[in-house]
């Protein structure tokens, strides 16, 4: 096994591993603490489960890959169609919720409204969250092209599968090409210029507002349950933009077939290393934006653990003064008995 795919395997497990931590610190946060529980936070909520599947399956893939020999590494096996099938439903998730997100806080700014108990609003989301990137995947699965590349270059992919490939003239098919937009890189796009306009409209609204009232900020709009420290979400687009873009542009030299240019191979070679390393990391980066970086997530942190070292220097003393108790009564009890 040569050392570039070693390398590429355990930045992938790494990366994977953390952000499969981070999301589930994300969750605990959300669950532990109350003022974490607002309508925008619910929607990240599930933006990191689709996260911890992507991640998930990026370690599935990467240990499939690395059991295989020389020749089943250019098949595609059961494991991998698996993986295939999380990773390409996950992503796309992934996708809509960012998509979901922007949508969602743009409403509550400009409507001063909370759409919480709104069941249509509620079931769109839902449906570009969930149903839609359920659908495409069993699609996909059912006309049997996920899996792997036949030609083993991984295509748009670290060392993970993902669309089954053919080729013509040395060429990845245009029929896989559009396939592999309409399972992932249309809608990674479209999140792509979506988030990052909505965003920046919220920018522009927000420093708009301060022109008019200093004192203005997201935690004062009427009608909604927003907090402050939530136009950090304006940077959600950053987030996926700087983890994602290294798999974007292997993708796009994947597809221009020109592979006889020294340059592109040798710049791809390059991206494959950030590729491994950031498609699976968005939990780890939400985890850092919206936890580590929050001054106040990080204070009732600070209150829990005081409060969890405090009841537990209770119970040591409680259980040595129930000791000391216990062996003073035993001395008691042992002297009157050696009188007896």
């Amino acid at each position: 096994m040569s050392l570039e795919i070693l390398s590429q395997a355990s930045i992938t497990l790494i990366s994977a591993s953390l952000s499969v931590i981070g999301g589930l610190a994300l969750l605990l946060t959300y669950v532990k603490i109350p003022d974490f529980q607002t309508s925008v936070h619910r929607l990240l909520v599930f933006l990191t489960i689709a996260d911890i599947l992507t991640a998930f399956g990026y370690i599935i893939g990467t240990v499939n890959f690395l059991t295989l020999n020389d020749d089943q590494r250019n098949t595609t096996d059961p494991m991998c169609e698996a993986q295939s099938f999380i990773t390409t439903f996950s992503s796309l998730s992934s996708f809509g919720w960012t998509s979901v997100i922007a949508i969602h806080l743009y409403l509550l700014i400009r409507s001063h409204r909370n759409f919480e108990k709104d069941r249509l609003v509620k079931a769109w989301y839902f449906t570009i969250g969930w149903i839609f990137p359920a659908t495409i995947t069993t699609v996909v699965l059912a006309i049997k092209k996920l899996g792997r590349d036949t030609h083993g270059q991984q295509a748009g992919t670290g060392l993970w599968c993902w669309i089954k490939l053919d080729y013509k003239d040395n060429r990845i098919h245009p029929a896989d090409i559009r396939l592999m937009f309409i399972s992932g890189k249309l809608w990674e796009i479209l999140t792509y210029v979506l988030s990052f306009s909505v965003y920046m409209l919220l920018k522009i609204t927000t420093f708009l507002e301060r022109q008019r009232n200093s004192n203005y900020s997201w935690g004062r709009v009427k009608g909604t349950d927003l907090r402050d420290e939530d136009e950090r979400f304006c940077f959600t687009w950053l987030i996926l933009y700087l983890l994602r873009l290294w798999g974007t542009i292997r993708f796009f030299f994947a597809i221009s077939g020109d592979g006889s240019n020294q340059k592109i191979t040798n710049a791809d070679n390059i991206l494959k290393y950030f590729h491994c390393a950031g498609d699976c990391a968005q939990a780890l980066g939400n985890f850092l934006l919206f936890c580590v970086f929050d001054k106040n997530v990080r204070k009732k942190y600070g209150e829990i653990f005081r409060r969890y070292r405090y009841d537990r220097n209770q119970n040591v003393l409680l259980n040595t003064s129930e000791s000391t108790n216990y062996q003073t009564t035993f001395r008691i009890r042992r002297k009157e008995n050696d009188a007896m």
